[in-house]
């Protein structure tokens, strides 16, 4: 089942653009449009991915996805959730969007961009916007999203790590800390072995281990609802890489692609996985096959001060990187 992610935008939105600052927005019902923008951006996010917004709609979030355009050219796009509770619409919310297509904005093109956003979804008229900028934590982009109306609710903010698997296999690999190296060998050593795959049984099995595993560690993370109408919306994007030992899977990682990005986002390691280093053979398994499809950034799916997880992940050096923080438009 495909989900029209852009069903409950009210006629009167859809039908016209606005402009506000020179930028014009509009809605998409483009999957297709949405993917190119995607593939075309230098740096995207998985919440503003289509898949992933498809998967919120399932889990209760409806959405629609705006472009923003400056002389009839895509400059930003972004994808809007919509907050329910007892039938009422409450607030919008953006997560870590909208996207820019320029590398290098201008401090005006910024401005123009978050004005146009917050004209058309963050005003009493149209329900407050809940939005966690995908703008760097500099103090400039602070001053920025101040001047455009915005106000910060906290500056806590995803942060993450990002490695370029672009380069050799060799290159790659030199990059890794020692310990990273010497335990994904341990792992081939204990004979370990990968499969990977993308049906839709193998994703239910990932799907049980997440499940059990936020039980049994007693924490909330993504939905099954939102999971499965992820890879219904993209199923070929949406990959699930397991360890076998003696031919039964003990650890497994899924791992989803958009434009030429991929982000590892839900992981299980049963104990014989975490005997043998189960995160380093397939953490380093998943950069080898998403870089032989064509990948060319690899994202480590979020980092937190104190989490054990965390070390290990920055035991593969990633280029680290925080967003501006939460902020509300009213």
């Amino acid at each position: 089942m495909a989900f029209d992610v852009a069903q409950t935008i009210p006629p009167q939105t859809a039908a016209e653009p606005r402009q506000v600052t020179g930028i014009e927005v509009r809605c998409s019902t483009s999957e297709a449009e949405w993917r190119e923008l995607m593939a075309a951006a230098p740096t995207g996010h998985l919440p503003q991915d289509y898949g992933f917004a498809a998967g919120k709609h399932a889990s209760g979030w409806p959405s629609r996805r705006l472009v923003l355009s400056s002389g009839g050219q895509p400059v930003a796009f972004a994808v809007v959730l919509q907050f329910h509770r007892a039938g009422i619409k409450l607030f919008n919310r953006i997560n870590r969007g909208p996207i820019l297509l320029d590398a290098t904005p201008s401090d005006e093109h910024v401005l123009d961009v978050f004005r146009a956003i917050r004209h058309s979804v963050g005003r009493i008229w149209t329900l407050p916007l809940l939005i966690a900028p995908a703008l760097p934590r500099t103090e400039r982009n602070v001053a920025l999203l101040r001047e455009a109306g915005y106000i910060r609710r906290h500056a806590d903010s995803w942060r993450s790590g990002r490695i370029d698997i672009s380069v050799s296999e060799e290159q790659l690999w030199k990059s890794f800390s020692s310990t990273f190296r010497n335990r994904a060998r341990a792992a081939e050593r204990a004979a370990a072995q990968l499969r990977v795959a993308d049906d839709a049984a193998s994703y239910e099995w990932m799907i049980a281990r997440h499940i059990e595993n936020m039980k049994a560690k007693n924490f909330t993370a993504a939905k099954p609802s939102l999971l499965r109408g992820l890879r219904e919306a993209a199923p070929g994007n949406v990959l699930v890489f397991q360890l076998l030992l003696a031919g039964q899977p003990v650890a497994g990682m899924s791992v989803v692609r958009f434009g030429h990005i991929a982000e590892y986002h839900v992981g299980w390691f049963g104990p014989d996985g975490r005997k043998v280093n189960a995160g380093n053979f397939l953490m380093w398994n998943v950069m080898r096959e998403m870089k032989r499809r064509g990948v060319r950034t690899f994202d480590v799916g979020g980092l937190r001060t104190g989490d054990g997880y965390t070390q290990f992940k920055r035991t593969m050096k990633p280029v680290e990187y925080e967003l501006a923080g939460e902020w509300i438009s009213l």
